[in-house]
C-alpha cells in the first residue's frame, strides 16, 4: 500500500490540533504501526498511550527503524513531520481506514456485543456461512480467521489499525462477509470507530468490567454506542429478553431496519423454543425445527442471534435450520476434556452471570457436582465474591483458585473470591496444585467443571506468559 500524508490527513478533520509537515503531499507512507519495534522504512508512527507502556516514550526507536512522520497527542522532540491530534487512538482507526482503502464497506460486517456469548455467537454464525459455502471472515477471542488462515489476538477486539489491515487482506481473498466480537472497551477506546457494520448484534448485558466503566449504566450505554455505527441500510438485531434491548435499538440510526429475536416472545421476528429434543424455530409465519444442537438455553440464545445474522445476509431460514444439528461449540465453552472417562468440563465463564447459566445447566442434569472457580488478577474486583455466591447457591462444592494473576497477589485475589464465607472445600494460590486436587476429589462426583481458563493456553504472571495447558493437566492425572 503506498499514500501520501495528505491523502491520509483528509480523513483526521477536526482531531488535528497542529501539523509540522511542510509539505504532506510529498511524503509517502508505506505502512503505518503503533509498535515502534514493527516501523519500517517510510512507515508512519502512531504514539498510543496504552495500560503500561506509552508510544510517545518510543519516538527515537521508531525513527531509528526507518519513520518518516509521526501522530501524536503531546510534544515530543522529533526532527521529522508531527501531526498533533487530540486522541491518537481515534487517529489510528481513521487513518488505517484510509489507508485500507475503506474496507468494511467492501464487505458485510457482522458486529456482536454482549457481556457473555459473543465468542460462541460468532463462532456458531461462522460455522453456518461456512456450510451455506459462503466465504466468511471472523474476528474474535480465539483469533482472526478467513481463507483457511487463523491469526492470534491479544484481545477480544484487536487495535483498529490490526481489524483494519485483515479487513483489507479478506476483500483481496474475496471474503463476503465477517463477523467480529465487539467489547466494551474497545467501543471506548475507538477501535471500532472508523467501521461500517451491516449488522450489529446485542445478546445480553451482566455484571462485569465495573472496574472500567465504573457503572452498569455506563457500561450499557457504551455497549450501545455499537448500533451507533450501523450504515443506513443496515439491521439491528437484539435479544428480545434482555432488559437493555431497547436502548441498543434507540442508538441505531432511523433508517436501519431492526430485528429481534426471542426465547419467551412469540411476537418477536425470530422465536425459538423447545419441545422434547426439537428446537423449534417461527419467522414470517412460517415454522421449521431442528434436533436440538445444545442443551442449555443460553447456548440456545446464542444459536437465534447466529440465525439472525446468516438471515440478514439474505439466506432463508429453510436453508439455515437444517443446518444447525451440524454445530459445534468453540472451544473452551463447556467443552469436555477428551480422552478420560471422567465427565470433566472446560468454561471459560469469567463472570457470575455466565458462571451461573453454566452450573445451574450442570446441576439440573447431575445430582453431584464440582466446581473449580477462579479470578483472574488486575480485574473487575466486585464481581469475585458474586461469582463465589452463585456457586454456593447452586449446590455445587466449589474449590477456589486464581488464574492469570498479572501483578496482583493471589492471596487478595482468593481473599475476594471468598470474602468472609468458608463455604470452600479448599483454596489454592496457584493453578495446578487446585487442578490436582480437583481431580483426586473427582471420584466423589458425576461431573466437574473448570471456570476461568477456557481456550487459554498461558498463564500471565507479573509480566511472563507461561504455557499452561489444564486440559492436559486433567488428562494427565486420569490416566492409568
Amino acid at each position: 500500500m503506498l499514500k501520501t500524508m495528505q491523502d491520509l490527513l483528509a480523513e483526521l478533520k477536526q482531531l488535528v490540533t497542529w501539523t509540522y509537515l511542510d509539505n504532506p503531499a510529498e511524503t509517502v507512507i508505506e505502512g503505518i504501526s503503533l509498535s515502534s519495534k514493527e516501523i519500517k522504512q517510510n512507515f508512519l508512527f502512531v504514539c498510543i498511550s496504552g495500560y503500561r507502556h506509552d508510544g510517545h516514550d518510543y519516538v527515537n526507536e521508531a525513527i531509528h527503524n526507518g519513520a518518516v512522520a509521526i501522530i501524536a497527542e503531546r510534544p515530543i522532540e522529533a526532527r521529522m513531520p508531527v501531526i498533533y491530534c487530540k486522541d491518537t487512538k481515534q487517529a489510528l482507526g481513521e487513518l488505517a481506514n484510509a489507508f485500507y482503502d475503506y474496507p468494511s464497506t467492501r464487505l458485510r460486517l457482522h458486529g456482536v456485543t454482549g457481556t457473555n456469548g459473543k465468542t460462541t455467537t460468532t463462532a456458531l454464525a461462522h460455522q453456518l456461512f461456512d456450510q451455506l459455502s459462503i466465504s466468511a471472515g471472523l474476528i474474535g477471542t480465539l483469533g482472526i480467521t478467513y481463507a483457511g488462515q487463523t491469526f492470534e489476538t491479544p484481545n477480544t477486539t484487536p487495535d483498529s489499525l490490526t481489524i483494519q489491515r485483515h479487513l483489507h487482506a479478506m476483500v483481496k481473498a474475496d471474503v463476503t462477509d465477517c463477523l467480529i466480537e465487539v467489547s466494551s472497551q474497545a467501543i471506548a477506546e475507538g477501535r471500532i470507530s472508523s467501521l461500517s457494520f451491516d449488522t450489529t448484534s446485542f445478546l445480553n448485558l451482566s455484571h462485569d468490567h465495573l472496574d472500567y466503566h465504573g457503572t452498569m449504566e455506563t457500561y450499557a450505554y457504551t455497549k450501545a454506542q455499537l448500533f451507533a455505527q450501523l450504515s443506513d441500510a443496515g439491521c439491528g438485531i437484539v435479544n428480545g429478553d434482555d432488559p437493555y434491548h431497547e436502548l441498543m435499538r434507540s442508538v441505531a440510526p432511523p433508517q436501519a431496519s431492526r430485528f429481534v429475536f426471542s426465547r419467551h416472545s412469540s411476537v418477536a421476528d425470530l422465536f425459538g423454543q423447545t419441545e422434547d429434543d426439537r428446537f423449534i424455530v417461527h419467522m414470517d409465519g412460517k415454522t421449521a425445527s431442528s434436533a436440538l444442537p445444545f442443551q442449555e438455553d443460553y447456548n440456545l440464545d446464542n444459536t437465534l442471534c447466529a440465525i439472525s445474522i446468516v438471515h440478514q445476509s439474505g439466506v432463508t431460514l429453510q436453508a439455515i435450520i437444517p443446518r444447525l444439528s451440524n454445530l459445534s461449540l468453540p472451544s473452551g465453552r463447556l467443552e469436555k476434556v477428551t480422552g478420560i472417562t471422567t465427565p470433566v468440563y472446560i468454561d471459560y465463564g469469567h463472570t457470575p452471570d455466565a458462571i451461573e447459566k453454566v452450573v445451574t445447566s450442570l446441576t439440573t442434569r447431575h445430582s453431584r457436582v464440582l466446581v473449580l472457580l477462579s479470578a483472574a488478577g488486575e480485574r473487575d474486583r466486585m464481581k469475585r465474591r458474586m461469582m463465589t455466591d452463585v456457586v454456593a447457591a447452586s449446590g455445587a462444592d466449589f474449590i477456589l483458585t486464581v488464574h492469570d494473576p498479572r501483578h496482583e497477589e493471589p492471596q487478595q485475589i482468593l481473599a475476594d473470591l471468598a470474602d468472609g464465607q468458608s463455604a470452600e472445600l479448599a483454596r489454592f494460590n496457584e493453578r495446578e496444585e487446585a487442578i490436582r486436587f480437583f481431580c483426586e476429589r473427582m471420584v466423589d462426583y458425576d461431573c466437574g467443571v473448570l471456570f476461568g481458563k477456557g481456550h487459554d493456553r498461558v498463564e500471565r504472571i507479573q509480566d511472563d506468559l507461561l504455557p499452561f495447558d489444564e486440559a492436559e493437566l486433567v488428562r494427565q492425572f486420569f490416566r492409568p
